[in-house]
């Protein structure tokens, strides 16, 4: 009898130490896991390019869907996942808290920007170059606050800067910009020396210093006068900027910062 009951008794036994055990590890997990998720208050961004939705934070997790460049989505929380360029660590939860887990690589994402003026504040974290067509202006901001501005010169008609999300993916100090057109066409230029230079988009267009200018800001990116250099008309789609201002941009944008033009 007695050794029935302690034959009994151990099964038992081991069946409530291993319940322990397992719920022990699950609520550490739990814990782990709400540590690596920073909160904040909800934000509509858009996707930069071609994006894989996620259902973790690795490029090992499940592709779930991929979202086209443009998609609008609304960004619920922040997480520190798997570094894939320039640095960045963060991944956007773009799932409600309340449901399944699905996660955007930061740097496929930006926050919405209102087109009728350069100086509205994006809400999204890392560093981020906004620049108005209309205004004529530069605004570099870092998480949400803006830290640099400056006049420039953008796309003469014809030739206008373009509009959209975009991303330094090159930074060129110093080089030389060779013009794509004949001689003898109305936009050919001779080889030109340039200080600083970061290209946002295959093509050739960059932000970068123009030492053949001395007006920038409003008006600029149409026929003006120049009162070193007479009459010029704007860029041929780069946005170009004073040498100082080159030289700060350089220093502080990585490559992968976010750069936005708008109307």
């Amino acid at each position: 009898m007695g050794k029935t009951m302690k034959r009994a008794l151990y099964p038992g036994l081991f069946a409530v130490v291993l319940a322990f055990i397992l719920a022990s590890c699950l609520s550490s997990v739990h814990v782990a896991a709400a540590a690596s998720l920073t909160r904040a208050s909800t934000w509509a961004g858009q996707t930069t390019g071609w994006a894989n939705v996620r259902s973790g934070t690795t490029t090992n997790a499940h592709v779930a869907t991929v979202y086209a460049p443009g998609t609008r989505v609304t960004v619920y929380a922040t997480v520190s996942g798997q570094i894939i360029w320039s640095g960045i660590s963060r991944w956007y939860r773009i799932s409600s808290l309340s449901s399944a887990p699905l996660y955007v690589y930061g740097g496929l994402i930006t926050a919405n920007f209102s087109n009728s003026g350069g100086g509205s504040v994006p809400s999204s974290q890392g560093k981020v170059i906004v620049v108005s067509l209309s205004r004529q202006w530069l605004y570099a901001y870092q998480n949400g606050t803006q830290v640099f501005n400056a006049a420039v010169m953008t796309g003469r008609p014809g030739l206008e800067t373009p509009t959209g999300t975009f991303h330094v993916f090159a930074k060129l100090s110093p080089t030389t910009f060779y013009s794509p057109w004949a001689y003898g066409s109305p936009y050919w230029y001779p080889p030109t020396h340039i200080n600083y230079a970061l290209e946002f988009l295959g093509g050739g267009y960059f932000l970068h210093d123009s030492w053949w200018h001395t007006v920038y800001g409003p008006g600029s990116n149409g026929w003006h006068y120049d009162p070193t250099y007479g009459w010029q008309w704007g860029s041929h789609g780069c946005v170009a900027m004073p040498y100082s201002a080159a030289a700060w941009l350089y220093g502080w944008a990585p490559i992968g910062t976010t750069v936005q033009i708008n109307l």
